[in-house]
């Protein structure tokens, strides 16, 4: 279970933002994941060139494949033509999923491949479709999140033939995603019933259904258009709705309606109780979505919901929405589960990528791009044409058959500095999240303004002396601001470090003689108290008789001498 409910994606049509963008966001969760910006410049190859394929996930080699006669500049998971591909796992039936093994293509190099060889949204949909016909595919159920240029947003599912049916590769079916709409997955394929004879909407693998039947997993006697690749090849159950589905409800009911009744619609659902209450696809959102929107769509801790982890005793003393792994655990013979939100601990990277219509292809695409949790990083723009990336985010993956650098602290590379700053974070999460989430919203802000100068000198550069001297200039902008941001990170984490010390929230006072700061005690809340009287009865009670304790306290504070109390605001 913990292995496949990983990621979660959102998909935002240009009719659905507020400056008609197409939006892509993408959490990559994986605590073996090293957060980096994959790099794959252009290029021409002659007939009979090969490459090598590794599996994404375990850095397995697969095999080789023959390499396309020419390559697009990749950036992330976008390229410099403006598609973007993200993904969720869904694993499905046990015939079909992972069971492949003389496969060569695995999910994650079909999205890296295709990314070199397709143009839009329809390409990239064939070129995986063929590429796993060609080559085998060797991964679980797969839901894939596409946006191009056009404007258009897809999301396609995928699941392996397995090993009897007589073919390799994968059946599929893709639905386009309506404009003026928002859809989402997570860990649970969401395409049901489709229609045929609407190829610009849908799209699917001729022996869909066919596979399905051979397996036994649809009845040879049914009707092949009341078929649902959901329903079939990924049935709902407690886990997935509980630790995929609900995430997707989290995203929607913030954006559907403001009187909630969207969220009390599907909580049962959400909550794994009835599973035959299927959520809608896509979702129209009651007003228009910005990228700062999104990007706090993807920060959810299931805030002010029933599935608040924050509110109980596994929150312990700081209110924390997360729970040490694994996500399904054991008591006295009985299976319990914690909750899985959208932001995670394990993300090993994320993006929003957006993909602007209005603007000339090579100045399209930008991904805001982080190295971890998606509520406690920050997101640096990378122009999806760039061809370079600062080294604090530069590096390569396991599909490019590197061991990636997880047993190297590196305070150079920007996935280890945002570690840092998430890890103090979640040790003191009532204390110290607040002021992240100010920072990083600050950022944010600054970052924007910045992007938005970038596109209009950008725009002026094109129009004036073409393509290549805009590209270069979006270059070096992303580059520049990736060193920008890792810097100030940098700095941040020692003012947390500085501020939250020992316990202590030790800010500035500029009349105080010693430090200049006052060191504030925190002190338990309330429910805190409460638990711990309740549980320990009169352990820790003060006791009348004593002498041999602070008999007075004023606001957390041990009373002191006058001239004490003046110089400093806690007895050192």
């Amino acid at each position: 279970w913990d292995a496949a409910l990983a990621c979660t994606d959102i998909l935002v049509t240009p009719g659905a933002s507020t400056d008609g963008t197409a939006m892509i966001a993408y959490n990559a969760d994986s605590p073996t994941l090293f957060g980096t910006v994959y790099h794959y410049p252009p290029t021409k190859n002659e007939p009979g060139t090969m490459r090598k394929i590794y599996d994404w996930d375990s850095g397995v080699y697969l095999g080789v494949i023959e390499e396309a006669p020419v390559t697009y500049n990749v950036v992330g998971n976008s390229n410099e033509h403006g598609l973007v591909i993200g993904e969720t796992t869904f694993g499905g039936v046990s015939p079909l999923a992972w069971t492949q093994t003389d496969g060569i293509m695995d999910y994650g190099s079909l999205i890296y491949i295709t990314l070199q060889r397709a143009k839009t949204c329809r390409e990239a949909i064939q070129t995986m479709s063929d590429l796993m016909d060609t080559y085998g595919y060797v991964s679980g159920g797969e839901s894939f999140s596409l946006a191009d240029h056009s404007g258009e947003v897809w999301m396609m599912e995928v699941i392996g033939r397995g090993k009897t049916y007589g073919k390799k590769g994968a059946v599929w079916v893709a639905q386009r995603i309506p404009d003026g709409m928002v859809a989402s997955h997570a860990n649970q394929a969401r395409i049901r019933s489709f229609p045929r004879g609407d190829p610009d909407n849908f799209l699917f693998s001729p022996d869909v259904v066919e596979v399905a039947v051979h397996y036994r997993l649809y009845p040879a006697d049914a009707d092949p258009l009341e078929f649902s690749f959901s329903d079939v090849y990924c049935p709902v159950d407690f886990v997935n709705a509980r630790q995929g589905e609900a995430r997707v409800w989290s995203i929607f009911s913030q954006i559907v309606d403001p009187t909630e009744d969207f969220q009390s619609q599907y909580q049962a659902y959400a909550l794994g109780t009835d599973t035959g209450n299927r959520m809608p696809l896509y979702v129209k959102p009651h007003q228009k979505v910005s990228v700062t929107d999104v990007m706090h769509l993807m920060t959810s801790h299931f805030e002010g919901t029933v599935m608040d982890s924050s509110k109980d005793v596994g929150a312990g003393l700081f209110g924390s929405p997360y729970r040490p792994r694994p996500l399904v655990w054991e008591y006295n013979n009985t299976m319990y589960h914690n909750e899985r939100s959208v932001a995670t601990p394990k993300t090993g990277w994320s993006f929003v990528a957006q993909v602007r219509p209005w603007m000339p292809a090579p100045l399209s695409g930008l991904i805001w791009f982080a190295c971890d949790d998606s509520s406690t990083a920050p997101r640096v723009p990378i122009y999806s044409s760039s061809t370079k990336i600062a080294p604090p985010f530069a590096g390569k993956g396991s599909q490019d058959g590197v061991l990636t650098p997880l047993l190297e602290f590196d305070m150079s590379k920007a996935f280890w500095v945002q570690n840092m700053v998430s890890n103090f974070a979640y040790y003191r999460w009532n204390d110290v999240y607040p002021v992240l989430r100010s920072k990083i919203d600050a950022v944010q802000r600054d970052l924007l303004k910045h992007v938005r100068m970038t596109d209009e000198h950008a725009m002026k550069v094109y129009e004036s002396d073409g393509a290549d001297k805009a590209i270069d200039l979006l270059t070096i902008a992303s580059v520049n601001a990736s060193h920008r941001l890792h810097k100030k990170w940098i700095a941040f984490y020692g003012e947390l470090f500085v501020r939250f010390r020992d316990f202590y929230n030790i800010v500035p006072k500029k009349d105080e003689p010693v430090c200049g700061c006052v060191a504030i005690e925190a002190g338990l809340s309330e429910e805190t108290k409460r638990r711990i009287v309740s549980e320990t009865g009169d352990h820790y009670k003060v006791l009348d008789d004593s002498d041999d304790h602070p008999h007075l306290l004023v606001r957390g504070e041990m009373k002191m001498n006058p001239i004490v109390a003046s110089a400093s605001a806690v007895q050192r």
